[in-house]
């Protein structure tokens, strides 16, 4: 069979805007979101995966008062 038993599922942050998905970790060191293969949501195609921590990532209320 191939190689797909190489990918894993991760989160992945979108290098731009730090949108975060699920995403697949494939074998050739690449990430694609699951479910958005054009991109994120601002264009971007560069993700990178974000550890268990989330330590790097800000969560902010965007919601108005």
């Amino acid at each position: 069979m191939g190689d797909q038993d190489d990918n894993r599922r991760t989160i992945a942050a979108c290098e731009q805007c730090g949108a975060l998905y699920a995403a697949l970790e494939l074998a050739e060191d690449k990430i694609r979101p699951i479910g958005s293969r054009d991109g994120c949501r601002c264009g971007s195609t560069c993700f990178t995966p974000v550890d268990d921590s989330l330590s790097d990532f800000s969560l902010e209320d965007t919601t108005d008062t």
